[in-house]
Parts: structure tokens; C-alpha cells; sequence
């Protein structure tokens, strides 16, 4: 890692491009990072979980939002007078049922945020 002075100019670099850079798993340092890396990589995988559940309820709660009023109440003459009977269907209730569980863990989720929100602030 000391300049050289054996190339054309009269200066140059010996640099090691070694990854390891000399660090073993056996030394302090090496089990020190290998202890933050696990940290780190069980809390990504932790909110992966948890970010992931809300995620898949909120494009859930979307996609049930925007098919009901497709299929189940189109905005036709048809739709009006096909209205009591698609309210029953097996796939209207399903949609309607997304649409309510959705919001309600949508509503859950702001409310944890909110409570985890505060408790940091008062902490400080």
C-alpha cells in the first residue's frame, strides 16, 4: 500500500485488492461483523414479513375495490336490475368481504403506526 517508485513517472500505487483484506472469522473484528451482518439481516427479514402482510392486504383491498363495482354493479340498466341478484353471488360477497377486512387491517396498521409514533416520542 506504499507508493512505488518504480514505474515510467517515478510513482505509482502497490494496492491489494484482496476482499478479505487479511480478516478472518476468528478475530474480534471478524466475529463482530459477522454479528451485525445476522442482525441486520433478521431485522430486513422481520419487516420483510411484516411490510409484506400489509402490502399484500392493501393491493388485496384495491383490486376487491375496483372489481365489485365491475362485476357485481356495473353502471348499466342491466347492472340496476341484476343488482339483488349479484349482491348474493359467491364472488360479490367474496369482493365484499376483501373490501371489509381490508380496511379494517388498513385502519389496524395506521393505529400500530400511530402507537409506535408515540411511544418514541415520548422516550425522548
Amino acid at each position: 500500500m506504499y507508493p512505488r517508485n518504480d514505474d515510467d513517472y517515478g510513482f505509482g500505487w502497490d494496492i491489494n485488492f484482496d476482499w478479505k483484506m487479511g480478516l478472518t472469522m476468528d478475530s474480534w473484528y471478524g466475529r463482530f461483523l459477522k454479528g451485525v451482518y445476522n442482525f441486520i439481516v433478521c431485522v430486513l427479514q422481520r419487516l420483510y414479513s411484516i411490510l409484506g402482510f400489509y402490502i399484500m392486504w392493501i393491493l388485496l383491498h384495491y383490486g376487491a375495490a375496483h372489481l365489485y363495482p365491475m362485476y357485481c354493479m356495473p353502471l348499466t340498466m342491466m347492472g340496476l336490475l341484476l343488482s339483488p341478484f349479484m349482491t348474493s353471488a359467491p364472488h360479490c360477497i367474496a369482493l365484499r368481504w376483501l373490501m371489509t377486512e381490508g380496511s379494517n387491517v388498513i385502519i389496524t396498521m395506521w393505529a400500530v403506526l400511530g402507537a409506535y409514533a408515540v411511544q418514541l416520542m415520548l422516550r425522548r
